[in-house]
């Protein structure tokens, strides 16, 4: 079942930090002031990147797989530390699971939209947390024994679309690269006969290139 308590402490925590850097904002607008005085940042950023998966589900059955997905995402800072991130992110899921005389794979693919609030303690280092919507797009079941395949798609309601949640940890290098570490989880009640879920939790490595930025002195 969705854990509302969680979702509302991300909410929250959000809202206050949003305001926190909309008051840093118009210090800077009205009095062209603020930390690190002299220092530049880009107000908007563009970049896109890779991302390597390995994300399970929550049965105790299953044993993630690895795939790559992509990204692209926007950044817009309200103050030098403190922006709001969103984009497109395509993100395949594969785990593979034992069944009675062979071994089966399930290969689902989803495209996400993000909503983060990225704070950037220093020049390297930015912390995130938020929000993402999981769209699903379609899913597999691969069947093999001995030198045999068999592949199926699933039927339409056996997965579906849901909300997850995101910390993340990255480090700036080289100007415009980026690598970072997600932890993500989504929770969906699926029905009880259901043998598939939607439920899934793993970690994400990810590099990204700044493709194009606008700098606004303080």
């Amino acid at each position: 079942m969705f854990n509302f308590s969680k979702a509302l402490f991300f909410i929250s925590f959000f809202v206050s930090c949003l305001a926190f850097a909309q008051g840093g904002d118009l210090l800077i607008q009205q009095y062209s002031r603020g930390p690190g005085l002299g220092n530049s940042y880009s107000k908007w950023s563009l970049y896109g990147g890779a991302e390597i998966n390995r994300i399970n589900t929550d049965l105790s059955t299953t044993s993630p797989t690895i795939t790559l997905g992509g990204l692209v995402h926007v950044e817009y800072r309200f103050s030098k530390t403190v922006g709001l991130l969103s984009g497109v992110n395509y993100t395949p899921i594969s785990y593979t699971y034992t069944l009675s005389d062979s071994l089966g794979k399930d290969r689902l693919k989803y495209i996400s939209i993000p909503l983060f609030l990225r704070v950037h303690p220093t020049k390297k280092v930015s912390l995130s947390m938020g929000a993402q919507y999981n769209h699903f797009q379609k899913g597999e079941k691969i069947v093999s024994w001995e030198d045999t395949k068999m592949s199926a798609h699933y039927e339409e309601g056996i997965f579906s679309n849901s909300f997850g949640f995101i910390v993340q940890a990255g480090y700036h290098f080289w100007q415009q690269f980026y690598g970072y570490v997600n932890y993500r989880w989504v929770k969906k009640t699926s029905p009880l006969v259901q043998k598939q879920t939607n439920n899934t939790k793993g970690v994400q490595l990810g590099l990204t290139y700044t493709f194009w930025n606008s700098f606004k002195r303080q």
